[in-house]
């Protein structure tokens, strides 16, 4: 009797235990259903509102400026451009009237252990006057707002009229002169192909939020990939197109007259490997020391700062 009773009791447990469980399951199920049902909601609502955008800006003037960005995201696809001319009448065309500004410059730089080296700077209707000012020592562009984004690799804003952050004194003075206003940047950092890219945009009409960091987060990656194509067809251009990223960072390091040694310290590799590299960028460019390497650079203009296109 006492053994027919565990047995019915075991049986009941189990059942209500399945049941238990089963409930718990279709539970989720419907919270999982109906989570889906509101992200497809939410994406429907999405495309309504940039078809509405792209209607209210047909027929607008280019030069009308736009007061306001009226949806969260968007992810226009990359052009084609193929030298810095035409990646700014890109941005002009393309970015401009999704993200409102009048002024953009994008820097386009080298991975190493201690962050990006910026190599290229591209300006879309921005003062060369400003980026000189900004230079440090060595020739490099140096912003409190490109330090504190390597810092966070988060979206970075600044407003000259609502400051926040505690900049260099001879910075502001410099941003002020030159009535930047405000700027909103933000970067890639691209470790597969060991380079690295940074987009500042200036004088954007408003107050900076979230709207404007969730925009950049969708915006930079695709100006990434168009700027990183347009570099790299100019080395192309240059004679060093054969170079492999990481041997255009050995050759970066040569020429302001690093050992092996330092050159492995720097970026985080073995000795070893840098002669390795450094015997593939010999082969590759028909020169047998590092003096003939320094006199190939030399003929084909590579500088040591930041070049601004």
């Amino acid at each position: 009797m006492r053994f027919g009773l565990r047995l019915i009791r075991s049986f009941v447990g189990t059942r209500c235990t399945r049941l238990h469980g089963g409930l718990e399951c279709r539970s989720e199920q419907r919270r999982r259903f109906f989570s889906v049902c509101r992200a497809r909601a939410a994406r429907r609502t999405l495309l309504t509102r940039m078809q509405q955008r792209e209607s209210s800006m047909q027929g607008r003037d280019e030069d009308e400026p736009v007061a306001t960005i009226g949806f969260p995201s968007i992810a226009p696809r990359a052009g084609s451009a193929d030298s810095v001319e035409e990646f700014k009448e890109w941005v002009r065309r393309k970015i401009r009237p999704v993200f409102p500004h009048e002024m953009l410059v994008s820097g386009h730089g080298r991975l190493h252990a201690g962050g990006v080296a910026l190599e290229y700077a591209v300006g879309v209707d921005f003062p060369a006057s400003y980026l000189l000012g900004i230079r440090n020592r060595v020739g490099g562009i140096d912003s409190p707002i490109l330090r504190r984004y390597l810092a966070t690799r988060e979206p970075q804003f600044f407003e000259a009229d609502h400051p926040d952050l505690d900049v260099p004194a001879a910075w502001l003075r410099c941003f002020l002169e030159h009535d930047m206003r405000n700027v909103a940047a933000y970067g890639v950092y691209d470790a597969e192909r060991c380079v690295g890219t940074y987009h500042a945009f200036y004088r954007i009409p408003g107050r900076l939020g979230r709207v404007h960091a969730e925009l950049l987060k969708q915006l930079v990656p695709i100006m990434h990939e168009a700027l990183d194509r347009v570099i790299e067809l100019l080395h192309v251009r240059d004679g060093l197109g054969g170079l492999s990223p990481r041997e255009r960072e050995m050759v970066r390091w040569v020429k302001q007259g690093k050992t092996n040694a330092d050159i492995a310290s720097i970026s985080g590799v073995s000795e070893n490997t840098v002669k390795h590299h450094l015997t593939s960028i010999f082969n590759k460019l028909a020169v047998e020391s590092r003096a003939q390497l320094i006199c190939k650079l030399a003929q084909h203009n590579v500088s040591l700062d930041t070049k601004v296109l």
